[in-house]
């Protein structure tokens, strides 16, 4: 995959994000990918691991339902061959209690043939409980 294969990527999943878009999103992942929300669950609700297309994707509805994303924006990002290294920000609204914030997130992703085998998110999981 070539850098302006990856940036398309990136374009494309991170505006399925934003949007909630599960078909989208679903076409994105392999079928043997990974997504961690980095923490500890013992302490916050949002970290959490899945592993398999399946289990991914039950992640990814979970989020879909539960946080909605406003005035997204990519800050920085760094694509060194099938692997790439982004800093987010966005305003977050958690649907079940209602409240917002602003915050910035970083993501480490990883693709296999056009697909993400591997994301890992870093956020600050103590503004979720």
């Amino acid at each position: 995959m070539d850098r302006s294969e990856m940036e398309a990527f990136i374009e494309t999943f991170y505006a399925a994000r934003v949007d909630g878009d599960m078909a989208a999103l679903a076409e994105s992942f392999a079928g043997n990918a990974r997504f961690q929300i980095a923490g500890s669950p013992e302490f916050s609700m949002l970290a959490a691991l899945a592993e398999g297309h399946e289990a991914v994707m039950g992640l990814m509805q979970t989020i879909v339902d539960t946080l909605a994303l406003e005035d997204f924006a990519i800050l920085d990002r760094v694509i060194d061959g099938n692997k790439a290294a982004i800093r987010w920000r966005a305003t977050v609204h958690l649907v079940t209690s209602g409240q917002s914030y602003t915050t910035e997130l970083a993501d480490f992703l990883e693709l296999e043939d056009g697909k993400l085998v591997s994301c890992t998110e870093f956020l600050d999981t103590a503004l979720a409980g």
